[in-house]
């Protein structure tokens, strides 16, 4: 079965290396994934939005338990 990133659309190997250097047209009938490059951009991409975030707080609830209904 043909693989092709469905990020860039080259063909790639079974472990997600690209074989073709250009993208070529979509093939239907190939199982879609995403290559090693498109996938380290975006966890890349991912890991820059991440790292300027302010983490939050969770929120304290003063529950009181009762066995009433």
């Amino acid at each position: 079965m043909q693989r092709q990133c469905a990020w860039c659309l080259r063909l790639m190997d079974s472990i997600g290396e690209p074989l073709s250097s250009i993208p070529v047209p979509k093939t239907y009938k190939a199982s879609h994934g995403m290559c090693k490059t498109c996938g380290n951009l975006w966890l890349e991409k991912a890991l820059q939005d991440t790292q300027s975030q302010i983490a939050t707080r969770p929120l304290v609830l003063d529950a009181h338990l009762t066995s009433q209904y």
